[in-house]
């Protein structure tokens, strides 16, 4: 039995992740990937099931590296309108870097039925972690919200929403301005807070 190196994982995930970025899904062959990352088309499988599996720890990584992102910049002693303008300008960015994101998400056969309690685990903490910059802006007057749990998903939802139909189709700062203008009318309270 082989013992797995988590380098070479790491490897093999930034060599998909940048095949993924820059092809569709169907387009992204496992050779090209064993390729890319310098090993052999076998030792693909000691690490990843399938081409999905392979995708799916690709978004995996990614999101957990936007969301220790995001808890390195969210800082308590900055107005908590800035670090949800953060926020929620990182998270647009992040669907821009991952444009196929979504169009995986409704194609790979058998989604429904892939373990997501990881991906369950990272959503909770993003959705906690916007909600708990809202519960600041809240205490200090800057926001009113009576359900900043909701809001919490929302942003997320918002962005998933509008790049379902196409990630091309969209300038980044136009729909970044517009959900910020968005969230921003939704739960400010004080004049030019947000």
């Amino acid at each position: 039995m082989q013992v797995m190196d988590e380098q070479k994982r790491m490897k093999i995930i930034s060599a998909a992740a940048g095949l993924f970025a820059s092809h569709p899904f169907h387009k992204v062959l496992l050779s090209d990937v064993a390729e890319a990352a310098a090993v052999g088309k076998g030792t693909l499988y000691l690490y990843f099931d399938s081409k999905e599996d392979l995708y799916l720890s690709v978004l995996y990584s990614g999101f957990s590296s936007l969301l220790g992102h995001l808890r390195e910049q969210v800082d308590e002693n900055h107005d908590p309108a800035e670090n949800l303008d953060m926020m929620i300008r990182e998270t647009i960015s992040f669907a821009y870097q991952n444009p196929h994101l979504f169009e995986v998400m409704r194609t790979i056969p058998g989604w429904e039925a892939i373990d997501r309690s990881k991906w369950d685990v990272k959503r909770r903490e993003l959705k906690s972690l916007i909600e708990s910059v809202i519960r600041q802006g809240i205490a200090e007057g800057i926001f009113a919200d009576s359900h900043p749990e909701f809001t919490a998903r929302y942003i997320p939802g918002c962005v998933r929403a509008v790049l379902l139909d196409g990630i091309e189709t969209i300038d980044r700062e136009m729909l970044t301005m517009h959900i910020l203008r968005f969230v921003r009318t939704a739960i400010s309270v004080r004049e030019g807070a947000c």
